[in-house]
């Protein structure tokens, strides 16, 4: 990973406390080991290979828990639910810039015409957050000193016969480990249109080592109900000088939409 940053200098270093040779660099600390066996990345469509990523994130979890330390406060992550706020100060904004618009395209329609049911979504999600105090998930992460990977991607992990091993945790911070479960879940559901496992399964997988409590998964069921990438989707569109072109818009809305209704079915079984 360092030569692939560019670092060269591998003949100035300093022992760590097992004795292999640490370096610093761009403020990373580096830790170099003997050289990993070959190993896949993990395949989200895979049934197999998606029950050890579960299970990888919830023993991670369970062993990145430090206890509070002073020094640990530089690694705060977002509040989530002030992100949800202004993500939905941004869906509203978006609604009065198409209103002002003098020509509407296709994807200015197919915004209105989806625009009472997403901002539905994002109020109920918001609510249900602030109704059961999802910032108190926040305070007791920095409590526990609890680490979040903040990443999904197949590609930053490795997966050997002895479970699932994580290459690059640079996007770090404390936070509750729900943050983890939404991404993971998120991505499974954009990878699977036909997921194989159900959502309780994950949650099953993941508690053998890690419970979580009934008002956790209500929690989870909202965060999973925030609408966060169609917004991100036609923010994008709207607001980065159409740097998408419209065909590339209208298939990634249309994906979305046509996902919603199964997603939605998906994650209401946390709630039954």
């Amino acid at each position: 990973m360092l030569k692939r940053k560019g670092y060269r200098s591998f003949d100035s270093f300093e022992p760590a406390k097992t004795g292999e040779p640490y370096f610093e660099y761009g403020g990373v600390n580096y830790i170099m080991t003997r050289q990993a066996k070959e190993a896949p990345n993990p395949d989200y469509t895979d049934p197999n290979h998606f029950r050890e990523i579960i299970k990888g994130f919830s023993a991670f979890h369970k062993a990145a828990s430090f206890g509070e330390l002073r020094e640990f406060s530089d690694f705060c992550g977002k509040n989530t639910t002030e992100s949800f706020k202004a993500q939905e100060l941004r869906l509203k904004k978006l609604k009065r810039l198409v209103y002002r618009k003098k020509r509407l395209d296709d994807i200015d329609y197919m915004f209105l015409k989806n625009y009472e049911y997403y901002y539905r979504l994002t109020r109920e999600a918001l609510e249900g957050l602030c109704g059961l105090g999802y910032d108190k998930e926040d305070a007791e992460a920095f409590r526990q000193g609890t680490m979040a990977v903040n990443n999904a991607d197949e590609e930053t992990m490795l997966l050997y016969p002895d479970g699932l091993y994580f290459t690059e945790l640079l996007k770090l911070t404390i936070a509750p480990r729900l943050e983890d479960l939404r991404l993971i879940i998120n991505r499974y559901l954009k990878k699977c249109f036909k997921p194989e496992i159900s959502v309780c399964e994950i949650v099953r997988l993941y508690s053998e080592k890690n419970p979580l409590t009934e008002r956790q998964l209500k929690l989870l069921y909202y965060l999973l109900l925030f609408p966060e990438r169609y917004i991100k989707t036609y923010s994008d569109y709207y607001q980065k000088g159409h740097v998408f072109t419209p065909v590339y818009v209208k298939e990634a809305v249309n994906k979305i939409v046509a996902e919603q209704e199964k997603n939605y079915i998906y994650i209401s079984e946390l709630i039954k």
